[in-house]
């Protein structure tokens, strides 16, 4: 069982950083599946068993990304100030988005965006909702006004203001300093909220 496990998941692997190489070489809107076959040596019959379409090859890269923001939450809550690890997620994200510009750049105006987008903020809000929840439950009582839906809506949209004007605008601030920034805006009002 765990050959079988490590197989698919180096075929699905490959199979995804096939599809990235080639979204970094052309567009992605014009990519054929057959492309993907070719450049990560796989069937198309093996393609088909791990994925429907394109765009659910593209996404399931998204997976590892919420693996690494998990773990990045786990590990900065330790050290968090209180009600801060409702967005200790967001270094890990500035980082690996850093990381992937290119990427972001490739798929930008190609009908995958809109899709990629809205994955990335479902694993955002996913987070930030149950980081809040649990800063919510260890209060006892909240003193805000506040729904915590609308209160993770806001915070994800903060978010992606700032991740998509630090894109957009190719800034010069390192990751670090762009979480800074984003911890700036939003801080005071975790606190007013949650405090």
């Amino acid at each position: 069982m765990g050959n079988t496990d490590r197989r698919v998941r180096r075929t699905r692997e490959s199979l995804h950083k096939a599809l990235i190489s080639l979204a970094l070489e052309k567009s992605y809107n014009s990519i054929t599946v057959q492309e993907v076959l070719d450049r990560a040596d796989v069937g198309r019959s093996t393609f088909y068993v791990h994925f429907e379409s394109m765009d659910e090859l593209l996404i399931s890269g998204i997976h590892d990304l919420r693996i690494t923001l998990n773990s990045a939450l786990q590990h900065q809550k330790t050290s968090a100030k209180r009600h801060e690890s409702v967005v200790a997620f967001s270094r890990a994200m500035f980082d690996h988005a850093n990381g992937y510009r290119n990427v972001y750049f490739a798929l930008l105006n190609t009908r995958a965006w809109p899709l990629v987008r809205q994955q990335l903020q479902d694993v955002l809000e996913d987070l930030i909702r149950r980081e809040c929840k649990a800063e919510i439950e260890k209060l006892k009582t909240a003193n805000s006004e506040v729904p915590v839906d609308l209160f993770v809506h806001y915070l994800t949209a903060a978010f992606f203001a700032v991740l998509m004007w630090w894109m957009d605008r190719r800034s010069r601030l390192t990751p670090s300093q762009i979480n800074e920034v984003f911890r700036s805006l939003v801080l005071p009002t975790v606190h007013a909220v949650l405090g």
